[in-house]
């Protein structure tokens, strides 16, 4: 007759299983995860997407699609392989965030593409020849920069954006399609 000794259980063990996490499973990163597109909530700040839904989009290419809906409705496509019509993507979104906004998209599995959106805030600006405006003001001190270079330019627009939030602020303005930016302005 053969000796069977029962495991023993550590203490640390014993205490998760009176706790109830010895059970806890890690959960996976998403398929937006693995490409990047952080889903979570950073660390004490509003949450990162507005809406995140899935559909089933045929015939689109690749593994990832970036996407921005002006305020009319256009669609304008930063990130695809292909140029097939991605507007079932936008259709989805719409039902929970209304344009503009920009999107992310990543295949899950066949035609089944998770899909994030964050509502943006658009505005004309009659600024050719950059990509990126970035306007500080504190006090008396304010700057520039154009493509991340100081510039003594003066643009109303992102002066009349940054002062709706207070008298100390920061803009930036990142170019969408001709004279329309997304724009994102913080108080200081």
């Amino acid at each position: 007759m053969g000796f069977f000794r029962r495991k023993s259980e550590t203490y640390n063990e014993q205490m998760l299983r009176d706790a109830g996490l010895d059970q806890i499973q890690v959960e996976q990163p998403t398929v937006l995860e693995n490409l990047g597109i952080p889903l979570g909530r950073p660390q004490g700040g509003p949450p990162e997407w507005d809406a995140t839904v899935t559909v089933s989009a045929p015939g689109l290419a690749g593994e990832k699609i970036a996407f921005t809906t002006l305020p009319e409705g256009d669609l304008v496509v930063s990130e695809e392989e292909g140029d097939a019509d991605v507007s079932v993507l936008a259709d989805a979104v719409e039902e929970h965030v209304k344009p503009p906004y920009r999107a992310l998209a990543a295949r899950q599995e066949e035609d089944v593409w998770s899909v994030v959106a964050r509502q943006i805030e658009v505005a004309k600006i009659g600024f050719p020849g950059a990509d990126e405006l970035e306007l500080s003001r504190r006090d008396s001190w304010s700057e520039l920069r154009v493509d991340g270079e100081q510039s003594d330019t003066r643009i109303p627009e992102l002066t009349r954006i940054g002062e709706r939030v207070g008298p100390d602020f920061f803009v930036k303005a990142e170019r969408l399609d001709g004279d329309l930016w997304e724009v994102r302005a913080t108080a200081l």
